[in-house]
C-alpha cells in the first residue's frame, strides 16, 4: 500500500511540473503577443508580466515544499492547466487582432477559383491595392438548380451580355473553363433581359458584371424581383480583375498631429455594392463620427443619402468637374470617389473631415453572420411584411433576430415607411447599436476569431493601423466613460434634376435647422464643450417647418414642390437612376426597358 502511494505521489509530482512548464510556455506566448500588439502601455505590460511571474513563483514554491500534502499538488495541477488554457486562448485572440492590424496596413486581394499563373489571380501588395480598382463579375444560378460549383456548369447554357463588360465577361468565362466548366453561352441585350432569362429558366446560369447590379435594384418591384437576385440564387463563381485607380479618385487623409490628443472627424461611407470594397458605387450610408479624445466625447451625425446639396470637387478638381457646383443627391457622389463625398459634406457643413472609412453590403452581411446574428427591437407600427431590398421576410413588432442578409435589408429599407430615408437612418442606428451590444456579449468569446476574420475584409480606410492601435490603447489605458450622442439631418422629399444621371429623381432637401444644429454640435465637440443633442449651442429658434430653399438657395430651380401637408411622398413610379455618368466618360442616356410595373410603398 505504501509503495502504491509513493508511486501515485511521484505521478502527481511529475504531472504538476509538466503543467507548470506548460504554464510557462503559454505565459510566454501571451506575453509575446501582448508586446507585439502594441496597444498596451508600458505600465500595463509590466503589471501583467509581474502578475504572471508571481503566480509562477507561487506554484513552484508549492511544488518544492515536500511537507505539503499531495492534494495541494493536485490543486496546482488544476490551476496551472486552467491558466495555461486561458493564456493560450488570450494569446490566440491577440494574434488574430494583430493580424487584423497588419491587414489594414498591407491589404491583399485575390480572385476565386483561379490558378497562380493567371495574372488576374496574383495577390496584390499594399501599393497595388491602393492604386488599383477592383471590378467583379459574378456567375449566378438559381437555388433550385443544384448548381453550386463551376464544374457543375459543364454543358449547361449560360447567359451573358458581353457588351456590358467584354473584358470581365471573357475573363469570367476563361476562369470557368480553367475550373473544368465549358458552358454554352447565350447572348442577351441588357442586364434586365439577362436576369429575366435566368428567372424564366431559359438559361442555367448567368454571368453578371457587378457594376450593373445597381440598375437592377433601381428597377426592382414585386413582379420582376430584381432586388432578390442574391437571395434567390447561388453564387457559383466570381471573377475579379483590376484597373488603375484614376488620380482624381485617390483620397489621402488629412491627418491630425496626435490622434490621442486632438479632435478629429471620420466619414463612414457605406456603398451600395456587394463584393470588393474598391468597386465604384453610390454612397448609400453617410455618417460623420467626430471624436474628442481629451473630453471623451463621440458625436455621430447621419446625413440622408438623398440629401440634395451642391457637389464639391475641392479634394481633387479632376474628380467630378462635369458636375462641380451643381446640386445632386449625396449618394451620387460615391460614383466619383469617396474624396468627392468627403469634400461635398465638408463644404455643406463647413467642417473638416480627417479620415474616411468605406464599407459595403457584404461588410455588414459578413460581420453579422460572423457574430451569430443580431437582435433589434422594432416599435409597434413599424412592422415590415417583406423587405423591398431583397424580398426576404420582414420584421415584426418586438425583438427580431436578424442574420446578415435580413440585417442588411432592415438597414436599407425605406419604401415601407412614410418617412422614407429618415426611418432608414434610424434603422441603421438600431443595427449599429445591436452590433455593439452583441460584440460586448459573452458569446463573443466563441465568435471572436470569426468576427476578426470578417472585420479584416469589411472596410477600407485612410487611417493608419498605427493610429487605430493608438486609439485602442487610449481606451484600455483608462477605460474612460464616453459621452456618445447621435443626431440626424432631416428634410422634405421632392423631385429635382440630378446631373449625375441626367434626369429627375426623388431627392431630400434638408431643413436649415438640422444643418445648423449638426454644424454647431461638431464645433462644440471640437472646442471641448460638453455636447448635448437635446440643447446644442447656437441652435436656431425657428421650427423644422422651415422651407427647403433656406438650406439651398437654388433648391426651387427646376424643382417640383409637393404640397406642404405631404412631407414624405411615395417613391417615384419609375427607376430613379440607371445610367450614372462616371468621371471622364461621356454617357448617352438610352432608356432601357423596365420589366413589370414599379410599385410604390
Amino acid at each position: 500500500m505504501r509503495r502504491y502511494t509513493n508511486h501515485q505521489s511521484k505521478t502527481v509530482t511529475v504531472l504538476s511540473w509538466l503543467f507548470v512548464l506548460l504554464f510557462i510556455a503559454s505565459a510566454g506566448y501571451i506575453a509575446y503577443e501582448a508586446f507585439r500588439l502594441e496597444i498596451f502601455s508600458t505600465m500595463q505590460l509590466v503589471i501583467g508580466y509581474g502578475v504572471l511571474a508571481l503566480v509562477l513563483v507561487l506554484f513552484i514554491c508549492l511544488l518544492l515544499k515536500r511537507y505539503y500534502r499531495h492534494w495541494i499538488k493536485g490543486v496546482v495541477m488544476v490551476f496551472t492547466f486552467a491558466l495555461s488554457c486561458t493564456c493560450v486562448l488570450g494569446g490566440y485572440y491577440m494574434q488574430k487582432t494583430g493580424d487584423f492590424f497588419e491587414s489594414i496596413s498591407t491589404p491583399t486581394a485575390t480572385t476565386d477559383n483561379t490558378k497562380k499563373d493567371d495574372p488576374n489571380a496574383d495577390t496584390l501588395n499594399s501599393a497595388d491595392v491602393l492604386n488599383q480598382m477592383a471590378l467583379s463579375v459574378t456567375t449566378y444560378a438559381m437555388q433550385g438548380s443544384n448548381i453550386h460549383n463551376p464544374s457543375e456548369l459543364n454543358g449547361t447554357v449560360t447567359g451573358v451580355v458581353t457588351a456590358l463588360d467584354e473584358r470581365g465577361t471573357n475573363g469570367a468565362l476563361e476562369q470557368l473553363r480553367k475550373a473544368g466548366a465549358t458552358p454554352v453561352t447565350q447572348e442577351y441585350e441588357s442586364s434586365f433581359a439577362l436576369v429575366d432569362a435566368l428567372y424564366r429558366g431559359e438559361v442555367n446560369a448567368i454571368i453578371l458584371p457587378e457594376q450593373f447590379h445597381e440598375e437592377l435594384l433601381e428597377a426592382a418591384n414585386d413582379y420582376n424581383q430584381y432586388n432578390a437576385l442574391t437571395t434567390m440564387t447561388n453564387k457559383v463563381d466570381q471573377y475579379i480583375y483590376y484597373v488603375p485607380v484614376p488620380d482624381e479618385m485617390k483620397n489621402p487623409a488629412d491627418d491630425v498631429m496626435d490622434i490621442t490628443e486632438e479632435p478629429f472627424t471620420v466619414l463612414i461611407s457605406g456603398s451600395d455594392s456587394y463584393g470588393n470594397l474598391s468597386t465604384i458605387s453610390r454612397s448609400d450610408v453617410n455618417m460623420l463620427v467626430s471624436v474628442n479624445p481629451k473630453t471623451y466625447q463621440v458625436l455621430m451625425i447621419s446625413l440622408p443619402r438623398d440629401s440634395y446639396i451642391p457637389i464639391s470637387c475641392k479634394k481633387n478638381a479632376m474628380a467630378c468637374s462635369a458636375i462641380a457646383g451643381q446640386s445632386d443627391k449625396l449618394t451620387h457622389t460615391g460614383w466619383y470617389g469617396i474624396g468627392t463625398t468627403e469634400s461635398t459634406i465638408e463644404d455643406y457643413l463647413g467642417i473638416e473631415v480627417n479620415y474616411t472609412v468605406r464599407v459595403n453590403f457584404s461588410s455588414l452581411i459578413n460581420i453579422v453572420d460572423a457574430i451569430g446574428g443580431i437582435d433589434v427591437y422594432v416599435e409597434p407600427g413599424l412592422e415590415v411584411e417583406t423587405f423591398y431590398a431583397n424580398g426576404m421576410p420582414g420584421v415584426q413588432a418586438g425583438v427580431n433576430h436578424l442574420e446578415g442578409e435580413r440585417a442588411l435589408a432592415f438597414a436599407r429599407e425605406r419604401h415601407a415607411y412614410l418617412s422614407g430615408d429618415n426611418q432608414r437612418i434610424i434603422n441603421q442606428q438600431l443595427v449599429l447599436r445591436a452590433l455593439l451590444e452583441k460584440m460586448m456579449s459573452p458569446s463573443m468569446v466563441v465568435n471572436y476569431p470569426n468576427f476578426i476574420r470578417a472585420l479584416s475584409t469589411a472596410f477600407t480606410t485612410n487611417m493608419s493601423g498605427t493610429q487605430i492601435k493608438e486609439l485602442i490603447g487610449l481606451e484600455i489605458s483608462s477605460f474612460p466613460s464616453w459621452n456618445i450622442q447621435s443626431y440626424a439631418l432631416s428634410g422634405d422629399s421632392t423631385m429635382a434634376f440630378c446631373p449625375a444621371i441626367g434626369s429627375e429623381a426623388s431627392v431630400l432637401v434638408n431643413y436649415i435647422d438640422t444643418v445648423n444644429t449638426a454644424q454647431s454640435l461638431i464645433f462644440d465637440l471640437i472646442e471641448g464643450k460638453t455636447i448635448d443633442v437635446a440643447n446644442p449651442s447656437g441652435q436656431t429658434t425657428e421650427s423644422n417647418t422651415q422651407t427647403p430653399e433656406a438650406v439651398d438657395p437654388n433648391a426651387n430651380q427646376g424643382v417640383e414642390q409637393y404640397p406642404a401637408e405631404q412631407q414624405y411622398p411615395v417613391e417615384p413610379q419609375y427607376p430613379e437612376e440607371q445610367y450614372p455618368t462616371y468621371p471622364d466618360q461621356e454617357q448617352e442616356f438610352v432608356e432601357e426597358p423596365i420589366y413589370g410595373e414599379q410599385v410604390g410603398y
